[in-house]
């Protein structure tokens, strides 16, 4: 997500989460620690007793190839499958085609990298790891569900909320430590920004925002329980990837079952916009797995983080060219007054924190 929730991307598109055909958040987050942690020999590191090397930077032109592929992936996908629904209102049927594209792209990594670190499905693994993916695809369920009737602003606004939940929900699950003030503070005016938006949202329907509360409560779930996973099962991000969309796509299939009818093969007058869009979903939905975990290595998280907030604009300045189907100026306003607390909110929720780093 596919979700693109689809191979996953990161933690702010959300991916927000979006996040189709990629790795959960949760990932990022620890493949940033473990960057940032020294090493003293091996693989990443320089064995004791050879002198240093020159540390090798990326060039000029490999950052901006890694910058300008994933604005593009992350600032598009949301609205692309916002367009997928609106052409092929199915949301089970997309999930499968992004969940089924995502397995046969990691399968070609395997095949054409065999030395790459990807573990076929063991049972070991697939036991613990089976309720994280559930939460993971109902996540992306509901997030397309939603798009079905929201407008893609309203889906960022409640991906923005989550920190509100998270963080006492860590406190409480976890033992971790609350933010500080500051972190408190900027929770309270994302509060305000959603509150903003809410009110005069003129799109508003119960439907819509009946699929995406459940999202809000899923992705708060994912963030913390997947996080526990991601710390106590061990595997490869890419193994991650494999497993998340490889187990996802019978629930994609026991979806359809369940609701008994599917709109793609019964009401969908497929032609080439409707198969575009799609097959653009899962297109983007892959490479931005791709895009997120190497740009993850180009910069650091701060960089990171600003550039998916400014991800987040074009996207809804993007939204706002090619359709009506968007907020008015007013919310707007909160919506960007939720994106820039989330910002200030990540840098300043830990003690020793520095708005300016």
């Amino acid at each position: 997500s596919s979700g693109s929730k689809s191979l996953h991307v990161q933690k702010h598109m959300a991916a927000p989460h979006v996040k189709y055909g990629k790795g959960t958040d949760q990932e990022l987050d620890k493949l940033d620690e473990d960057n940032a942690k020294p090493t003293s020999g091996g693989e990443n590191g320089q064995p004791a007793g050879v002198p240093p090397q020159t540390s090798d930077e990326p060039s000029q032109a490999t950052l901006l190839i890694g910058v300008s592929l994933y604005f593009f992936c992350s600032s598009t996908l949301l609205v692309i499958n916002k367009v997928a629904m609106y052409l092929v209102p199915d949301a089970p049927f997309i999930l499968f085609c992004q969940f089924l594209a995502s397995f046969l792209a990691v399968r070609g990594l395997m095949f054409a990298q065999p030395d790459m670190d990807i573990e076929e499905l063991k049972w070991s693994k697939v036991r613990p790891f089976a309720l994280a993916c559930f939460v993971f695809y109902l996540c992306l369920l509901s997030n397309t569900q939603a798009l079905k009737s929201v407008n893609v602003e309203t889906v960022i606004v409640a991906r923005s909320c989550s920190p509100l939940a998270v963080v006492f929900i860590e406190r409480l699950a976890l033992k971790r430590d609350l933010p500080t003030w500051q972190g408190l503070v900027m929770l309270a005016v994302i509060a305000m920004g959603a509150i903003v938006y809410v009110v005069t949202d003129q799109g508003f329907k119960i439907d819509g925002y009946f699929w995406l509360i459940f999202y809000f409560i899923f992705i708060v779930i994912e963030m913390v329980y997947v996080r526990y996973i991601v710390e106590t099962v061990p595997m490869s991000t890419w193994t991650r990837v494999y497993y998340n969309n490889t187990l996802s796509i019978p629930m994609a299939l026991a979806s359809a079952l369940v609701t008994g009818h599917s709109a793609a093969l019964t009401e969908v007058q497929w032609g080439l916009p409707a198969i575009g869009a799609v097959l653009l979903s899962c297109v983007v939905g892959i490479a931005i797995s791709y895009a997120g975990f190497n740009l993850r290595k180009l910069l650091s998280a701060t960089s990171f983080t600003v550039v998916g907030v400014v991800c987040k604009i074009f996207t809804v300045l993007i939204n706002d060219v090619i359709w009506t189907q968007h907020s008015n100026g007013i919310g707007h306003l909160g919506l960007f007054v939720c994106i820039a607390a989330g910002f200030v909110y990540e840098k300043v929720k830990k003690p020793g924190s520095n708005l300016c780093a």
